[in-house]
């Protein structure tokens, strides 16, 4: 009796300090209103609308006494004063005093009486006051009356419209409900007074009272009610757990959650009702898991998706919106949530059963309902890939799948290899049928739904990622044959879907391109099970050639990078794949299989450009017609290599090779740079920038110094005339020449003086090298190995410079003649400096009159030539 009349008295307190709040704050507002109208601007107050008394015009007097007078103008109508427009008064500030009383203090007040009410059990406890069935009643008793007070309250408080919100009614309900929750815990931990049945039914009766209840008092009581519930089986562990009777309470709780939330915009209750359901099924599946789980456990998740997804709304929430409302909705979202958390505890449960036939198809069934929602509601598009992805993960760790074992191959590096394991079988035929329903689903998509990447994106991936995963775990089961065929046989279904798309032309496009990618994967992986080495990437190369021509009949604008895709792959493997470069006799033409190994991907390469060009394609165009023009210029230099050196896989380039190559190099960029000049394209530009660039370097750092037989110590190869000097120094000098005049065709007309200073090095290291090579014959040293060499040198270099200067003013061209200038400094250094003191006899002095004699010559020539050719210029 004390209990009830201290609990009544509370009570009181409580309903007057709520009115005492609610007179309080009106009290606030009124006494806010007033001193607005007394202290508020001109502009805030209403103007009454006064009519304008104008002053009466004076009463003419008699006669006539001006013009004035008749003249007198009438007094205009006065313009009405409009009343000021009413400006609303701005909210008043929150006060301090209404937050402490009206909110806080309420708080505080019902958490006081429920800790309140638990001591008073506690304390009878200790001390005996009366019997623990007695107390156990009396709290009940309690906890229904501050309930019951809570929801009387809560009512007054609706009745009052226009209030501050009122909390007094949930801090009461919540008092009660924690008085209720401690008395039937009590009653089972404490005193015993029930069994744990009777008391998990009671404290779940509780929690699930209390979500209802929150619908009237608020957030609080709902996360009291949910926290209560979930909490429950924590604190009365069964004996003898069941997932029978477990799992359906987890789907009660969940499904009252969410009616609680219809209505409401409370998402947070949802989301931690999934977030529990999907704790607790973790718990169990990972602790008293049994074998005979599967199906309570595989439903509740089936139903926990099903329940999330129709609870709210019911079946409109799969209704498409309108154009001007959003695909994305926070129910929609809360939905997607739900269908995540039954996936995961099915993903569980199939990897807790080591792939079980029944855990397989619980999980097959769930992602089935995950595509079903995909393909009706939009905005639910992207749970399809997902389910496809995670059904392929799941497969894709069998364990018993297979055995792999790290091994060395034919060419002595590691790899993988796998051997027959006991559920080799049923993974085949899962991963088939799992790929081929979500092969099917996807390209229905395409055909039939809007959001067609994400539908392409499935069908796609699903064709060969499912195919290439079954491959690469249990290869051993089917002929390589087989694989062509199941791989070559997808790839045609996704081409077919294609160009069905292709007749209808309806929505985005790149569904139906990823379909086209996926097919090229898979007819690339059947060519890999039926060939190798060159000839695969042949066939590599002709289905890219097939892919641009498909062009102009699919039309999807992904077609020409999957094409161009997989050119780089056929250039890729032609340039890295080591299987190419073992010099293989059995080819036919030998060493010169570079002859149609690079040959053919070229033509069909240059062809699938064209193709392309004309379907507008234009980047994949430029993309083919570049690696065509790689690979013509890679198969000239690998065919000299073999000519030259005997083999791809040889010793190191050496001079007479790298010559070929470097004059290769120089006039397949000429050749591009004459295109330029006939057809503008970014490929020839670059092309011969590149090219140029090459052969540049590798003049100067090959040809002239690194291979240069005067410092490797290496024979000359060749003749006496006709050897590796002339192709190495002076071929590439008439081809430098014209490559400079032409230079200005790919913006690089300022390296134009680089140019010829380049051919003037090489033609001056030709005579050089080659006077030496007369002297010294095929071995050359550094150093003149004769007086008469050294003299040679003088003279031949004479000559040069006397012929530089002469055709500098035949030509009438001031860079030659400058040159010619150049040589002969470099030839008067010599003789002053080296020949003075190396030479001996008429040796000595030919030299000095001879170099006299030419000086003296040139000067004449240019006082005659040049001179007087710039003198009668001017006077013209």
């Amino acid at each position: 009796m004390a209990l009830l009349i201290a609990v009544v008295t509370f009570i009181m307190a409580l309903v007057a300090l709520n009115r005492t709040a609610k007179l309080q704050t009106a009290n606030f507002l009124l006494k806010a209103e007033i001193d607005k109208l007394k202290s508020g601007t001109p502009d805030q107050r209403v103007v009454p609308e006064v009519a304008s008394i104008a002053p009466a015009a004076p009463a003419p007097l008699p006669g006539n006494w001006g013009p004035a007078a008749a003249t007198a103008p009438e007094p205009a109508p006065a313009a009405p004063v409009e009343p000021a427009a009413e400006v609303s008064a701005p909210p008043p500030r929150p006060d301090m005093e209404q937050a402490l009383a009206g909110r806080w203090f309420v708080w505080i007040g019902g958490l006081a009486i429920a800790i309140g009410g638990l001591l008073f059990v506690k304390y009878a406890y200790d001390n005996d006051l009366i019997s623990p069935p007695l107390q156990i009643i009396l709290a009940l008793a309690a906890g229904f009356i501050l309930v019951a007070a809570g929801l009387w309250l809560g009512r007054r408080a609706e009745a009052e419209e226009g209030q501050p919100p009122d909390y007094v009614p949930a801090a009461l309900a919540a008092a009660g409900l924690a008085v209720l929750f401690g008395a039937i815990y009590a009653a089972y931990a404490l005193y015993t007074l029930i069994d744990p049945r009777a008391a998990f039914l009671g404290l779940a009766a509780v929690g699930i009272g209390g979500l209802v209840l929150s619908r009237r008092l608020g957030t609080f009581i709902a996360a009291l009610g949910l926290i209560g519930s979930y909490g429950t089986p924590a604190l009365i562990p069964a004996t003898d757990p069941s997932a029978w009777s477990f799992f359906p309470y987890l789907l009660i709780i969940l499904l009252f959650s969410f009616l609680t939330l219809r209505g409401r915009r409370w998402w947070w209750l949802g989301y931690a009702a999934i977030a529990g359901t999907l704790l607790w099924s973790m718990l169990w599946i990972s602790g008293p898991f049994q074998t005979a789980d599967l199906w309570p456990i595989g439903l509740s998740a089936i139903l926990l998706g099903l329940i999330t997804m129709f609870a709210l709304q019911g079946p409109r929430i799969l209704s498409n919106a309108a154009e001007d409302e959003p695909a994305q909705t926070p129910a929609l979202a809360l939905a997607a949530a739900g269908q995540g958390a039954g996936v995961a505890v099915l993903v569980l449960l199939a990897l807790r059963t080591d792939h079980s036939t029944l855990g397989l198809s619980l999980l097959a069934a769930g992602l089935l309902l995950a595509v079903l929602f995909a393909w009706i509601r939009h905005g639910l598009a992207l749970l399809a890939p997902v389910a496809g992805l995670v059904m392929l993960g799941v497969l894709g760790i069998w364990r018993e799948a297979a055995f792999h074992a790290l091994t060395l191959d034919e060419y002595g590096l590691q790899s993988w290899s796998s051997s027959f394991g006991p559920e080799s079988q049923r993974f085949l035929q899962w991963m088939l049928g799992a790929g081929s329903a979500f092969t099917a689903a996807g390209i229905a998509g395409v055909l039939l739904r809007p959001r067609k990447r994400v539908w392409g994106a499935l069908g796609g991936g699903a064709a060969f990622l499912y195919v290439f995963g079954a491959w690469a775990r249990a290869d051993f089961l089917l002929t390589p044959m087989s694989w062509a065929w199941l791989a070559g046989g997808t790839a045609v279904v996704l081409l077919l879907a294609s160009a069905l798309w292709s007749r209808r032309q309806e929505g985005d496009d790149l569904g139906a391109g990823l379909l086209i990618a996926a097919a090229a994967a898979l007819l690339v992986m059947s060519a890999d099970q039926l060939h190798d080495g060159i000839w695969l990437t042949l066939e590599i190369a002709a289905l890219a050639f097939v892919l641009a021509l498909l062009s102009g009949l699919l039309k999807p604008r992904l077609l020409g990078p999957v094409a161009a895709a997989v050119a780089t792959l056929a250039t890729l493997r032609l340039f890295l794949s080591r299987e190419l470069w073992l010099d293989d006799k059995g080819l036919p033409w030998g060493d010169h299989w570079v002859l149609y190994g690079y040959g053919v991907p070229a033509i069909l390469f240059l062809l699938g450009a064209k193709a392309l060009q004309r379907t507008g394609h234009t980047r994949s165009a430029m993309a083919l017609e570049g690696m065509s023009l790689g690979l013509a210029i890679s198969l000239i230099s690998l065919e000299l290599r073999v000519l030259i050196a005997g083999g791809i896989s040889y010793d190191n380039p050496q001079f007479l090779e790298m010559a070929a190559h470097i004059l290769t190099w120089a006039g397949a960029a000429y050749g591009l740079m004459h295109r330029q000049r006939l057809f503008s394209s970014v490929i020839a530009t670059w092309g011969a920038r590149l090219l140029l660039l090459v052969s540049a370097l590798a003049v100067v750092g090959l040809s002239l110094t690194a291979l240069n037989p005067v410092f490797t110590g290496e024979p000359v190869p060749g003749g006496l005339v006709f050897n590796a000097l002339l192709l190495a120094y002076l071929a590439p000098v008439p081809l430098i020449i014209l490559i400079a005049r032409r230079l200005d065709v790919i913006g690089w007309q300022e390296a134009r003086p680089a140019a010829y200073v380049l051919a003037l090095v090489l033609l001056f290291a030709y005579i050089t090298i080659e006077t030496k090579r007369i002297f010294q014959g095929m071995l050359l040293t550094a150093w003149p190995q004769s007086l008469a060499e050294n003299y040679a040198y003088s003279a031949v270099w004479l000559v040069f410079a006397l012929a530089l200067f002469v055709a500098g003013i035949r030509l009438g061209r001031q860079p030659v003649r400058l040159a010619g200038l150049a040589v002969l400094a470099l030839v008067v250094l010599k003789v002053f400096i080296g020949d003075m003191s190396n030479l001996e006899g008429l040796l000595r002095i030919a030299s000095f009159v001879g170099l006299g004699l030419c000086l003296v010559g040139i000067g004449w020539l240019y006082q005659h030539f040049v001179r007087r050719g710039n003198a009668a210029t001017a006077k013209e």
